[in-house]
Protein backbone atom coordinates (compact mmCIF):
# COMPACT_ATOMS: atom_id res chain seq x y z
CA UNK A 1 0.00 0.00 0.00
CA UNK A 2 2.81 2.38 0.88
CA UNK A 3 4.65 1.56 -2.36
CA UNK A 4 1.54 2.52 -4.33
CA UNK A 5 1.00 5.70 -2.29
CA UNK A 6 4.60 6.92 -2.56
CA UNK A 7 4.58 6.08 -6.26
CA UNK A 8 1.43 8.13 -6.89
CA UNK A 9 2.79 11.06 -4.88
CA UNK A 10 6.05 10.95 -6.84
CA UNK A 11 4.21 10.92 -10.18
CA UNK A 12 2.11 13.86 -9.01
CA UNK A 13 5.18 15.93 -8.08
CA UNK A 14 6.62 15.23 -11.53
CA UNK A 15 3.30 16.08 -13.19
CA UNK A 16 3.01 19.41 -11.38
CA UNK A 17 6.62 20.25 -12.26
CA UNK A 18 5.90 19.50 -15.92
CA UNK A 19 2.75 21.62 -15.72
CA UNK A 20 4.72 24.62 -14.45
CA UNK A 21 7.41 24.11 -17.09
CA UNK A 22 4.92 23.84 -19.95
CA UNK A 23 2.89 26.80 -18.74
CA UNK A 24 6.00 28.97 -18.81
CA UNK A 25 7.40 27.71 -22.10
CA UNK A 26 4.34 27.22 -24.32
CA UNK A 27 3.69 30.56 -25.98
CA UNK A 28 -0.06 31.05 -26.35
CA UNK A 29 -0.80 33.44 -29.20
CA UNK A 30 -4.52 32.82 -29.70
CA UNK A 31 -7.57 32.61 -27.45
CA UNK A 32 -7.75 28.85 -28.10
CA UNK A 33 -4.15 28.29 -27.05
CA UNK A 34 -4.58 30.32 -23.87
CA UNK A 35 -7.73 28.53 -22.75
CA UNK A 36 -6.19 25.10 -23.44
CA UNK A 37 -3.26 26.03 -21.18
CA UNK A 38 -5.48 27.31 -18.38
CA UNK A 39 -7.86 24.31 -18.42
CA UNK A 40 -4.98 21.95 -17.62
CA UNK A 41 -4.25 23.62 -14.28
CA UNK A 42 -7.30 22.57 -12.19
CA UNK A 43 -7.19 19.01 -13.53
CA UNK A 44 -3.48 18.51 -12.79
CA UNK A 45 -3.84 20.12 -9.35
CA UNK A 46 -6.86 18.00 -8.48
CA UNK A 47 -5.08 14.76 -9.45
CA UNK A 48 -1.99 15.74 -7.46
CA UNK A 49 -4.07 16.69 -4.42
CA UNK A 50 -6.01 13.43 -4.51
CA UNK A 51 -2.77 11.47 -4.86
CA UNK A 52 -1.54 12.93 -1.57
CA UNK A 53 -4.99 12.72 0.05
CA UNK A 54 -6.73 9.73 -1.57
CA UNK A 55 -10.22 8.77 -0.48
CA UNK A 56 -13.09 6.48 -1.40
CA UNK A 57 -16.27 8.50 -1.20
CA UNK A 58 -18.99 6.02 -0.33
CA UNK A 59 -17.00 4.01 2.19
CA UNK A 60 -15.68 7.28 3.70
CA UNK A 61 -12.20 5.78 3.51
CA UNK A 62 -9.35 8.31 3.73
CA UNK A 63 -5.61 7.82 3.80
CA UNK A 64 -5.09 10.52 6.44
CA UNK A 65 -7.28 11.62 9.34
CA UNK A 66 -7.33 15.32 8.54
CA UNK A 67 -9.82 17.83 7.16
CA UNK A 68 -7.52 18.05 4.12
CA UNK A 69 -8.59 14.47 3.39
CA UNK A 70 -12.29 15.30 3.76
CA UNK A 71 -14.49 13.32 1.38
CA UNK A 72 -16.44 16.43 0.39
CA UNK A 73 -13.25 18.41 -0.28
CA UNK A 74 -12.02 15.56 -2.49
CA UNK A 75 -15.32 15.39 -4.39
CA UNK A 76 -15.42 19.15 -4.96
CA UNK A 77 -11.88 19.25 -6.34
CA UNK A 78 -12.84 16.33 -8.57
CA UNK A 79 -15.86 18.25 -9.87
CA UNK A 80 -13.76 21.25 -10.87
CA UNK A 81 -10.88 19.24 -12.34
CA UNK A 82 -12.99 16.77 -14.29
CA UNK A 83 -15.14 19.48 -15.84
CA UNK A 84 -12.00 21.29 -16.98
CA UNK A 85 -10.65 18.06 -18.51
CA UNK A 86 -13.76 17.20 -20.51
CA UNK A 87 -14.11 20.84 -21.62
CA UNK A 88 -10.50 20.85 -22.77
CA UNK A 89 -11.07 17.62 -24.71
CA UNK A 90 -14.31 18.76 -26.34
CA UNK A 91 -12.98 22.21 -27.20
CA UNK A 92 -9.97 20.67 -28.96
CA UNK A 93 -12.29 18.42 -30.96
CA UNK A 94 -14.40 21.38 -32.11
CA UNK A 95 -11.34 23.50 -32.93
CA UNK A 96 -9.66 20.73 -34.92
CA UNK A 97 -12.92 20.18 -36.81
CA UNK A 98 -12.75 23.82 -37.92
CA UNK A 99 -9.17 23.30 -39.09
CA UNK A 100 -10.06 20.12 -40.99
CA UNK A 101 -13.28 21.31 -42.62
CA UNK A 102 -12.57 25.01 -42.96
CA UNK A 103 -16.05 25.86 -41.70
CA UNK A 104 -18.33 25.21 -38.75
CA UNK A 105 -20.11 21.85 -38.59
CA UNK A 106 -23.10 22.17 -36.28
CA UNK A 107 -23.39 18.48 -35.41
CA UNK A 108 -19.75 18.37 -34.28
CA UNK A 109 -20.17 21.49 -32.15
CA UNK A 110 -23.32 19.98 -30.62
CA UNK A 111 -21.42 16.75 -29.97
CA UNK A 112 -18.86 18.69 -27.94
CA UNK A 113 -21.47 20.65 -26.01
CA UNK A 114 -23.62 17.58 -25.24
CA UNK A 115 -20.54 15.61 -24.14
CA UNK A 116 -19.72 18.34 -21.60
CA UNK A 117 -23.34 18.49 -20.40
CA UNK A 118 -23.52 14.71 -19.95
CA UNK A 119 -20.30 14.85 -17.94
CA UNK A 120 -21.82 17.63 -15.83
CA UNK A 121 -24.82 15.37 -15.16
CA UNK A 122 -22.37 12.66 -14.09
CA UNK A 123 -20.81 15.12 -11.62
CA UNK A 124 -24.17 15.86 -10.01
CA UNK A 125 -24.81 12.11 -9.86
CA UNK A 126 -21.46 11.70 -8.11
CA UNK A 127 -22.42 14.26 -5.48
CA UNK A 128 -25.65 12.30 -4.93
CA UNK A 129 -23.92 8.94 -4.50
CA UNK A 130 -21.25 10.52 -2.31
CA UNK A 131 -23.91 11.97 -0.02
CA UNK A 132 -26.25 8.97 0.12
CA UNK A 133 -23.54 6.24 -0.11
CA UNK A 134 -25.71 4.44 -2.68
CA UNK A 135 -23.48 2.38 -4.97
CA UNK A 136 -26.18 2.21 -7.67
CA UNK A 137 -25.64 5.90 -8.43
CA UNK A 138 -21.87 5.38 -8.45
CA UNK A 139 -22.44 2.88 -11.28
CA UNK A 140 -24.72 5.37 -13.03
CA UNK A 141 -22.07 8.07 -12.69
CA UNK A 142 -19.33 6.09 -14.44
CA UNK A 143 -21.78 5.04 -17.17
CA UNK A 144 -22.55 8.70 -17.83
CA UNK A 145 -18.81 9.48 -17.86
CA UNK A 146 -18.36 6.81 -20.51
CA UNK A 147 -21.33 7.99 -22.57
CA UNK A 148 -19.87 11.51 -22.59
CA UNK A 149 -16.73 10.31 -24.38
CA UNK A 150 -18.52 7.76 -26.52
CA UNK A 151 -20.56 10.63 -27.96
CA UNK A 152 -17.34 12.17 -29.30
CA UNK A 153 -16.25 8.99 -31.11
CA UNK A 154 -18.23 9.48 -34.37
CA UNK A 155 -16.88 13.03 -34.80
CA UNK A 156 -13.34 11.80 -34.12
CA UNK A 157 -13.65 9.08 -36.77
CA UNK A 158 -15.23 11.47 -39.27
CA UNK A 159 -12.57 14.14 -38.84
CA UNK A 160 -9.72 11.62 -38.88
CA UNK A 161 -10.89 10.34 -42.25
CA UNK A 162 -11.33 13.89 -43.58
CA UNK A 163 -7.94 15.12 -42.36
CA UNK A 164 -5.29 15.18 -45.10
CA UNK A 165 -2.28 15.31 -42.75
CA UNK A 166 -0.26 12.15 -42.18
CA UNK A 167 -0.72 10.54 -38.76
CA UNK A 168 2.05 12.34 -36.84
CA UNK A 169 2.46 15.26 -39.22
CA UNK A 170 0.34 17.49 -37.01
CA UNK A 171 -0.84 17.53 -33.40
CA UNK A 172 -4.42 17.73 -34.71
CA UNK A 173 -4.18 14.44 -36.60
CA UNK A 174 -2.45 12.74 -33.65
CA UNK A 175 -5.13 14.09 -31.31
CA UNK A 176 -7.91 12.63 -33.48
CA UNK A 177 -6.16 9.25 -33.52
CA UNK A 178 -5.87 9.23 -29.72
CA UNK A 179 -9.51 10.31 -29.42
CA UNK A 180 -10.63 7.38 -31.57
CA UNK A 181 -8.96 5.04 -29.07
CA UNK A 182 -9.88 6.97 -25.92
CA UNK A 183 -13.56 7.31 -26.82
CA UNK A 184 -13.83 3.52 -27.00
CA UNK A 185 -11.40 2.33 -24.31
CA UNK A 186 -12.57 4.73 -21.58
CA UNK A 187 -16.30 3.93 -21.99
CA UNK A 188 -15.56 0.20 -22.28
CA UNK A 189 -13.63 0.27 -19.00
CA UNK A 190 -16.44 2.16 -17.30
CA UNK A 191 -19.22 -0.04 -18.73
CA UNK A 192 -17.60 -3.44 -18.24
CA UNK A 193 -15.23 -2.95 -15.29
CA UNK A 194 -16.16 0.03 -13.10
CA UNK A 195 -19.96 -0.10 -13.28
CA UNK A 196 -20.14 -3.87 -12.53
CA UNK A 197 -17.86 -3.33 -9.51
CA UNK A 198 -20.23 -0.70 -8.11
CA UNK A 199 -23.29 -2.82 -8.89
CA UNK A 200 -21.74 -5.77 -7.09
CA UNK A 201 -21.32 -3.56 -4.02
CA UNK A 202 -24.88 -2.29 -4.45
CA UNK A 203 -26.32 -5.83 -4.49
CA UNK A 204 -24.26 -6.69 -1.41
CA UNK A 205 -25.65 -3.62 0.35
CA UNK A 206 -29.18 -4.62 -0.64
CA UNK A 207 -28.61 -8.11 0.70
CA UNK A 208 -27.49 -6.59 4.01
CA UNK A 209 -30.49 -4.19 4.05
CA UNK A 210 -28.29 -1.12 4.12
CA UNK A 211 -30.08 2.15 4.89
CA UNK A 212 -28.95 5.18 2.89
CA UNK A 213 -28.40 8.74 4.03
CA UNK A 214 -30.57 11.59 2.81
CA UNK A 215 -28.84 14.00 0.43
CA UNK A 216 -28.27 17.00 2.75
CA UNK A 217 -27.48 14.87 5.80
CA UNK A 218 -25.14 12.84 3.61
CA UNK A 219 -23.27 15.92 2.40
CA UNK A 220 -22.68 16.96 6.00
CA UNK A 221 -21.53 13.43 6.80
CA UNK A 222 -19.13 13.50 3.83
CA UNK A 223 -17.68 16.77 5.08
CA UNK A 224 -16.88 15.59 8.60
CA UNK A 225 -16.76 11.77 8.74
CA UNK A 226 -13.65 9.84 7.72
CA UNK A 227 -12.57 6.25 8.18
CA UNK A 228 -8.75 6.37 8.07
CA UNK A 229 -7.34 3.15 6.66
CA UNK A 230 -4.19 1.99 4.92
CA UNK A 231 -5.18 -1.64 4.52
CA UNK A 232 -4.52 -2.95 1.02
CA UNK A 233 -7.81 -4.87 1.16
CA UNK A 234 -9.79 -1.63 1.53
CA UNK A 235 -8.20 0.04 -1.50
CA UNK A 236 -7.30 -2.82 -3.85
CA UNK A 237 -10.45 -2.76 -6.02
CA UNK A 238 -10.06 0.95 -6.74
CA UNK A 239 -6.31 1.22 -7.14
CA UNK A 240 -6.43 0.48 -10.88
CA UNK A 241 -8.67 3.35 -11.91
CA UNK A 242 -7.03 5.71 -9.42
CA UNK A 243 -3.58 4.97 -10.84
CA UNK A 244 -4.70 5.60 -14.43
CA UNK A 245 -6.72 8.67 -13.42
CA UNK A 246 -3.90 10.39 -11.50
CA UNK A 247 -1.19 9.61 -14.07
CA UNK A 248 -2.31 8.98 -17.67
CA UNK A 249 -5.30 11.28 -17.20
CA UNK A 250 -2.98 14.16 -16.29
CA UNK A 251 -0.59 13.41 -19.16
CA UNK A 252 -3.47 13.74 -21.64
CA UNK A 253 -4.27 17.20 -20.30
CA UNK A 254 -0.62 18.28 -20.30
CA UNK A 255 -0.31 17.29 -23.96
CA UNK A 256 -3.47 19.21 -24.82
CA UNK A 257 -1.78 22.35 -23.48
CA UNK A 258 -0.07 22.42 -26.88
CA UNK A 259 -3.55 23.10 -28.36
CA UNK A 260 -4.01 20.44 -31.09
CA UNK A 261 -4.21 21.85 -34.62
CA UNK A 262 -3.36 20.93 -38.19
CA UNK A 263 0.02 21.67 -39.69
CA UNK A 264 -1.57 23.48 -42.62
CA UNK A 265 -5.12 24.48 -41.65
CA UNK A 266 -7.59 25.73 -44.24
CA UNK A 267 -6.94 29.29 -45.36
CA UNK A 268 -10.46 30.23 -44.28
CA UNK A 269 -9.58 29.49 -40.66
CA UNK A 270 -8.84 33.07 -39.69
CA UNK A 271 -8.07 33.83 -36.05
CA UNK A 272 -11.25 35.87 -35.66
CA UNK A 273 -13.39 33.00 -36.96
CA UNK A 274 -11.56 30.54 -34.72
CA UNK A 275 -12.24 32.73 -31.70
CA UNK A 276 -15.90 33.05 -32.68
CA UNK A 277 -16.17 29.25 -32.95
CA UNK A 278 -14.51 28.65 -29.57
CA UNK A 279 -16.62 31.30 -27.82
CA UNK A 280 -19.81 29.87 -29.29
CA UNK A 281 -18.82 26.41 -28.02
CA UNK A 282 -18.11 27.66 -24.49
Amino acid sequence: MWIWYVGMCTISVVNMSVLVYLYKHIKARTWYERIMKVLAIPWAFECAYRSFFPSLYLQRFSFWDTILNSILVDRTFAFIGEMCWVTQTALALVYVSYDVLGSRKMWIELTGVIAVLVYLLAEFTSYYNTATTNEFYAALEVILDGVSYLLMWPASIYLFCKCKDRLFESSGKAYLFVMILLCLIYPAYNFFKDAPMYMERYYEDQKNHKSYLSFWAGLKDAAVRRVPTRRYKDWSQDMGWMTAYFSVGVWSSLLMMYAPRLKSPSSSSSSSKQKMMAVSFI
